[in-house]
């Protein structure tokens, strides 16, 4: 029984060690297949997120809030609603639901057609801290990534 506990007290301390040797950060690499659905106040997007998990374990992504920033206007916060799995070892496509107040999006798109006039392109910015979950414990990973996303994905938002 105390080779047990040992064992998990190592393991615990070791994981939550600012080390690489337990695990490595998730690597998120693109963004595909946009589809808006909008509601009276509400906004959902959903999309596949292509995540790589390069550690020898599974994740699983908990209900997290992020920051979304569409051509540098604010849209405020949007939530990830649903727990999601994360695979060992591999790098893959995730269902993706955001949402978020529609007013706030809106507001974005004077400002989108600005940015496609002048850059050619949009950039669809997730900026926060995912919560997710590692073998019963909690670890959380920051996640600062730019989409540049194109006219018509874009327009599929209104």
């Amino acid at each position: 029984m105390r080779k047990i506990i040992a064992l998990s007290l190592i393991i615990l301390s070791t994981f939550s060690a600012k080390s690489a040797f337990w695990y490595k950060d998730l690597e998120f690499l693109a963004m595909e297949n946009f589809d808006v659905t909008r509601g009276d106040e509400t906004i959902a997007i959903r999309f596949d997120y292509v995540i790589k998990n390069p550690n020898w374990y599974g994740v699983v992504i908990k209900p997290s809030n992020l920051k979304l920033t569409i051509a540098d206007t604010d849209c405020g916060e949007v939530a990830i609603p649903e727990k999601l799995k994360i695979k060992r070892k591999k790098k893959g496509k995730y269902p993706f639901v955001l949402i978020g107040d529609a007013s706030k999006f809106v507001k974005s798109g004077f400002s989108s057609l600005w940015s496609m006039i002048s850059k050619g392109q949009i950039d669809f910015n997730l900026k926060g801290t995912l919560k997710a979950g590692v073998m019963g414990l909690t670890k959380k990973w920051k996640l600062d990534y730019t989409y540049k996303m194109t006219w018509s994905e874009f327009m599929s938002f209104f």
